[in-house]
C-alpha cells in the first residue's frame, strides 16, 4: 500500500538520515551538485566543499519547517535566477482566516505548486499541501523529499475498482481533514502536466474531493464547504516544451527517471517572464461538468498570453512577422536549428493552445 500522508516532524530526522545514506539519492547529488548549480542550494564553492556544505544543513534540519526554510532559499534562488519578472495577481483577495482549496493548472511537476507556495509565503500565509501522483513516489528518494515537503499522494492504482475507491477515499479525506483543521491545499486541475499546452480541469478530480463529504453534502453544495480558488501559472518559456512533445507523441518511451531529470530541469532552466494569478472565490451551486468548466474559465482568462503564445498562434495561421516578435522569433528560431518543421509545429502548438482555448470558452 502507498502512503498518502506527507510525513511529519517526528519522522524527519530518521527520514533524513534513510536518505543519506541512500546511494542512489547520494549518487543524485553529487553528480548534479557542482559549482553552476550550487547556487540554487545557496551554497558556494567547490563540488567537495558544496558536498560538505550540503550534508551539514541537512543535518541541521529537524522539522518540516525547518526543511521547507531550506527550499524557500532554494526557491528564492531559482525566481532570482531563471525567472525575468515573476508577477503575481490577485493576493489581495486571501483572508487570513480561511482555508483555500487551490486548484491550479498544471506546466511543471513541481514548480507550480512551489511558486504558489513563494506567492503566499510573501504575504505570511501558511504554505499549502500539495497533492502529487503515485508515479513520482515510485522513486523511494524522490518520495521521502516529496513527502517532507508537506506533499501527499493521490493513488489511482490498484489491482480492484474497490482498491482504486478506497485510495481516491483516502486521498479524499486527507484533503477534508487538512481543510478542516484550517490548511490550504493545492491540487492539479487533471492528473499529469499539461503537455499540449491545453488546460482543462477533469471532473474526476472534483468527484474526489467530493467523496469524503457526501455524509455532509450534496456535490452542488461543495462551494459552500470548500474555499475554491482557481489559480493560472504561465510560463513564458516552457524549459521542458521539447520534452513534453515528444511523451505526447510518443508515451510509451518515458521510464520511471524521467520524471526526475524533468523536476530538476524545470527548475533549472530559464523561464523567461512568469505571472500567477489567483482567481476570486467560485460561489454558486454546480455539477461536476459545470464546476470543472467555471474553474477552466477562471484560469484561461487569466492566462497570461506572452509573446510566445503570440508569435506561436500568428505563425500557425500564416501572421507571424519575425520583426514584431523579437523575444520569440529568436526563442523558436533557435529551436528550428535543431529539429524538424513538424517537430516544432508541435510545439508551437503547445504554446498557440491557451489563446484558442480562451477564445473558444468565451464564445461559447
Amino acid at each position: 500500500m502507498i502512503r498518502i500522508e506527507p510525513y511529519n516532524d517526528k519522522e524527519v530526522k530518521s527520514v533524513l538520515t534513510n536518505l543519506m545514506k541512500n546511494e542512489e539519492f547520494m549518487k543524485f547529488i553529487k553528480s548534479n551538485l557542482n559549482k553552476s548549480t550550487s547556487k540554487f542550494l545557496s551554497i558556494p564553492g567547490s563540488s567537495l566543499l558544496v558536498m560538505q556544505l550540503f550534508k551539514s544543513k541537512i543535518k541541521k534540519i529537524s522539522s518540516i519547517k525547518e526543511f521547507q526554510d531550506q527550499v524557500k532559499l532554494v526557491l528564492k534562488s531559482v525566481v532570482d535566477q531563471t525567472i525575468e519578472d515573476f508577477q503575481i495577481e490577485g493576493l489581495e483577495n486571501l483572508k487570513s482566516d480561511r482555508p483555500y482549496l487551490f486548484i491550479g493548472n498544471h506546466r511543471d511537476i513541481t514548480l507550480d505548486s512551489a511558486l504558489c507556495n513563494f506567492a503566499l509565503d510573501s504575504i505570511g500565509l501558511d504554505t499549502t499541501f500539495n497533492a502529487i501522483g503515485d508515479n513520482l513516489v515510485s522513486v523511494d528518494w524522490m518520495g521521502d523529499l516529496l513527502r517532507l515537503n508537506k506533499s501527499f499522494v493521490i493513488s489511482r492504482s490498484g489491482s480492484t475498482k474497490k482498491e482504486i475507491y478506497s485510495n481516491l477515499y483516502k486521498a479524499s479525506q486527507f484533503i477534508k481533514d487538512k481543510l478542516d483543521d484550517g490548511n490550504h491545499v493545492w491540487i492539479a486541475q487533471k492528473q499529469g502536466r499539461s503537455k499540449d499546452g491545453i488546460d482543462k480541469t477533469d471532473p474526476a478530480v472534483l468527484k474526489m474531493l467530493h467523496i469524503a463529504l457526501r455524509k455532509t453534502c450534496e456535490f452542488q453544495e461543495i462551494t459552500k464547504y470548500y474555499n475554491i480558488v482557481p489559480c493560472s501559472i504561465s510560463y513564458e518559456i516552457d524549459p521542458l516544451a521539447v520534452e513534453k512533445s515528444k511523451q505526447l507523441h510518443n508515451p510509451e518511451s518515458k521510464d520511471l527517471n524521467e520524471d526526475i531529470s524533468h523536476i530538476f530541469k524545470g527548475v533549472m532552466l530559464e523561464k523567461g517572464k512568469v505571472k500567477l494569478c489567483f482567481a476570486d472565490c467560485i460561489q454558486g451551486t454546480y455539477t461536476p461538468e459545470s464546476l470543472a468548466h467555471e474553474i477552466d474559465k477562471e484560469i484561461l482568462n487569466n492566462y497570461e498570453h506572452w509573446e510566445t503564445n503570440t508569435y506561436a498562434y500568428k505563425f500557425l495561421n500564416g501572421e507571424a512577422e519575425d520583426a514584431n516578435f523579437p523575444r520569440a522569433s529568436k526563442y523558436f528560431n533557435d529551436l528550428r536549428a535543431s529539429m524538424t518543421n513538424e517537430d516544432l509545429k508541435y510545439i508551437m502548438c503547445q504554446y498557440a493552445n491557451p489563446i484558442m482555448a480562451k477564445k473558444e470558452i468565451n464564445n461559447e
